[in-house]
């Protein structure tokens, strides 16, 4: 449909979006199935279907790894709150941890103070099966995650930016830090441009940094 050849096409599409469209497609389909999963009654496995997934099985193991929690329990936090929702705990292997929190404030100098704002904490790689935790600001300000189990962690922050170039966003990529039982570390984020950022995880980081084009309504 674009006239273009696949290995065109897919490479043109991965310097746009910092992603190739098949792994696009699938953050997608994965940001469209949490709003069904929030906003409508309609059952997992119609769900898996309208967003594209011919197996219930593929998709709960898909969303689980991207989300932290298996879709029916994702659902069930929703009910209790957006604290509960950030959480996304639902692993056995948290309940041993005892917590603590992040907070600080969101810096920027292009003047998109309204812009919605993305933070994320990331455990390190040898420890990527706890998942991440997260939250979203409307604006530049002050963030919080809290309920982060005890152990190192990274923090990663993305939003828009307004002018051209192949990556029209800003970032923060930091750490690590020691969550210790009880305590509250403070980190101020400074959004900048990706080529100014040094990031400690190039492939998270990639799809950290399609959040505000999916996260868009």
């Amino acid at each position: 449909m674009a006239r273009l050849s696949c290995f065109h096409m897919s490479r043109i599409f991965r310097q746009e979006t910092g992603l190739p469209p098949t792994r696009f497609l699938s953050a997608v389909r994965q940001e469209v199935a949490k709003r069904k999963l929030l906003y409508t009654s309609d059952r997992v496995a119609d769900i898996s279907v309208q967003v594209g997934y011919s197996s219930l099985g593929s998709f709960t193991t898909r969303f689980t790894r991207s989300v932290g929690v298996p879709p029916g329990r994702f659902r069930r936090l929703a009910q209790l709150g957006q604290t509960a929702i950030d959480f996304t705990a639902g692993k056995k292997d948290d309940a041993p941890f005892a917590y603590g929190a992040f907070r600080g404030r969101v810096h920027r100098s292009d003047g998109l103070d309204d812009e919605p704002v993305f933070v994320a904490a990331i455990p390190p790689l040898a420890r990527h099966e706890r998942p991440a935790r997260c939250c979203r600001t409307e604006h530049s300000g002050d963030w919080n995650i809290e309920y982060v189990p005890e152990g190192t962690w990274y923090l990663q922050a993305v939003s828009r930016r307004t002018g051209g170039g192949k990556r029209p966003i800003v970032v923060e990529s930091v750490g690590p830090f020691y969550i210790a039982p009880g305590s509250v570390i403070t980190v101020d984020l400074v959004l900048k441009c990706p080529s100014q950022t040094r990031v400690f995880d190039a492939e998270r980081a990639t799809i950290g940094a399609a959040l505000p084009e999916l996260f868009a309504s």
